[in-house]
């Protein structure tokens, strides 16, 4: 099952840091993963050249179901 989620997270560019805020469909595992200390780099991985090219790191600050 697909739910609407809204995303925070901080972008990392250059040693500069831009907090960035969208929503999205995310599955029950992928929410987990982005909640979860331990997981969470793996989603931050997979979304760090599909979803914003160029950026450094990416550190996901909250994953809310809407």
């Amino acid at each position: 099952m697909m739910w609407k989620v809204k995303v925070r997270l901080d972008v990392i560019r250059r040693g500069y840091s831009k907090e960035e805020t969208f929503e999205t469909m995310m599955d029950t595992d992928t929410i987990s993963k982005c909640t979860s200390d331990n997981e969470k780099k793996i989603v931050e991985a997979a979304w760090l050249n599909s979803m914003f090219p160029g950026a450094d790191k990416l550190r996901i600050k909250s994953c809310v179901k809407i």
